[in-house]
Order: structure tokens, then C-alpha cells, then sequence
């Protein structure tokens, strides 16, 4: 099954998955990610769910940039993994920042193709970013997605 594949190749690479990409992509992808948030330009208030968050990059660029940019310090992120291990290091990645016992960011272990533990149009921006490639039914995952988007909301 493809689903627990995916889960035990991330368990294995977890600690060192942000390692890992820099080697890969000789730390492109940071200017990737960067790009990506500067792309999203999310609205001061914004309620991000980053599903597939793994180690917290985006959601912490997320952050980042709401208080930056936009002066905002109300802007929340949510990220969801599947991989306990990789939300582990996320949330290790969180402990040394000024978010680290913040209500801003959230963290939950969960499925992409079945968000049930959130409302429906509960959020401005869902992201998901190369995660999806690792999903058994994308369809599905699109499907919650608009679910849980507010309408008009951005994925």
C-alpha cells in the first residue's frame, strides 16, 4: 500500500530531510519556497493549513512574512502530516522560534485525503506543495481541499 510506503520512507529520512534537499537541489528549493510565500502574497488575517507541513518550512516562511510584510501578528498556520516523524521536526524547528508557544501554529497528524478534524471553509490558503505526489487518491485531495478553503480561498 502506497500510503504506508510513503509513511515509513519519510519516518527513515525525517532528521535529516531538510538536509537532504539542500543536497538534492543544491538549496534551490529555499529560493523555491520563498518564492512561492512572496507568490501567495496571503492578506493580513490569513488562515493557512499546510497539509504535508513535514518539517515546517513553508509554514514558518508563512509566518515569517505576515510579520515582515505585513505587520500582522494574527495571521495562523495549521500543519497536518501524515508522518508523525516529519511533524516532529517541525514542530522541533517551531521550539526555537518567538511561535514556539504560540496559538499561531498548530500541528496534527493527519491524512490529506481526510481532514475530518477541520470545518468546512475554515481556512484562507491551502498548501500542499510536492506532497501531493505521494498521495494514493489526489482526487481526494483536491476534493478536502476545497472543502476546508473558505470561499474564494487560495490553493
Amino acid at each position: 500500500m502506497k500510503e504506508t510506503l510513503v509513511r515509513n520512507v519519510f519516518s527513515k529520512v525525517a532528521s535529516n530531510y531538510d538536509i537532504m534537499n539542500d543536497a538534492m537541489s543544491m538549496g534551490v528549493h529555499r529560493l523555491w519556497k520563498d518564492h512561492f510565500i512572496r507568490s501567495m502574497s496571503p492578506a493580513r488575517g490569513a488562515k493557512l493549513i499546510d497539509v504535508a507541513g513535514g518539517t515546517g518550512d513553508i509554514a514558518q516562511r508563512f509566518l515569517e512574512y505576515q510579520d515582515k510584510i505585513n505587520g500582522d501578528s494574527t495571521s495562523s498556520v495549521h500543519m497536518v502530516d501524515i508522518n508523525p516523524d516529519m511533524l516532529r521536526e517541525g514542530e522541533q524547528r517551531f521550539a526555537s522560534t518567538k511561535w514556539h508557544d504560540d496559538e499561531r501554529i498548530g500541528f496534527t497528524v493527519g491524512n490529506a485525503e481526510n481532514l475530518e478534524f477541520v470545518k468546512d471553509g475554515e481556512f484562507d490558503v491551502y498548501t500542499i506543495a510536492f506532497g501531493i505526489r505521494n498521495c494514493t487518491h489526489p482526487e481526494r485531495v483536491v476534493r478536502e481541499a476545497y472543502r476546508v478553503l473558505k470561499p474564494g480561498g487560495r490553493f
